[in-house]
């Protein structure tokens, strides 16, 4: 009994500690807005467009979100930062710089960054091709695809599993030892729960 009771540890802790190692697939570009995320004056560009500050949070360290005037952009700088860590788009109307928008379908968003395939009880799918991962909790009517750039950036498509839609995509700027786009949803709120 005790015997099992190590392996069942130690087997939890293996599968535990693989969950975090992802092989992603690479693209040529993970940027959005025709570049914002290479913005070095991204205070200019938020002015000029009418963002307004969406939330403040400096209990830790210096986090700012800006929404657009259309409320279809989000922008999150941290610690004062001049270029953008994290860019949600949440309404049709906005792409990313291959042209990808929310409202496309899985394909289309395929035809343009390659294909997303599913996990195996292997682990994740080898590159070229893109990763999924499934929503959880009251989300779980959403999976996600993403793609990462030449230098850690994350480009993710979140999609509605019932209609293959794409209803949100995030850029973030480093993915080292940063959330899912799913947890960021579920903390700022950022779609409906749909299960």
């Amino acid at each position: 009994m005790k015997h099992s009771l190590v392996k069942l540890l130690l087997s939890s802790i293996f599968i535990i500690g693989c969950l975090g190692q992802t092989a992603f697939a690479k693209t040529d570009d993970a940027g959005v807005l025709a570049g914002l995320e290479s913005n070095s004056d991204i205070y200019s560009y938020l002015n000029y467009y009418h963002y307004s500050l969406w939330l403040a949070d400096h209990r830790y360290s210096y986090h700012d979100m800006y929404i657009s005037a259309d409320q279809s952009v989000i922008i999150s700088l941290w610690d004062l930062r001049t270029q953008p860590s994290t860019i949600y788009i949440t309404k049709s109307g906005y792409a990313t710089n291959k042209g990808a928008m929310v409202g496309m379908t899985r394909s289309e968003v395929e035809s343009l960054y390659g294909p997303l395939l599913e996990d195996t009880e292997w682990g994740r799918p080898a590159e070229p091709y893109g990763d999924i991962y499934h929503g959880y909790d009251k989300y779980t009517g959403y999976y996600v695809g993403e793609y990462v750039g030449y230098h850690n950036e994350g480009l993710s498509f979140v999609f509605n599993k019932y209609t293959n839609q794409v209803v949100l995509i995030r850029y973030q700027r480093n993915r080292h030892g940063n959330s899912n786009v799913l947890m960021d949803i579920k903390k700022y709120n950022l779609l409906p729960y749909l299960l």
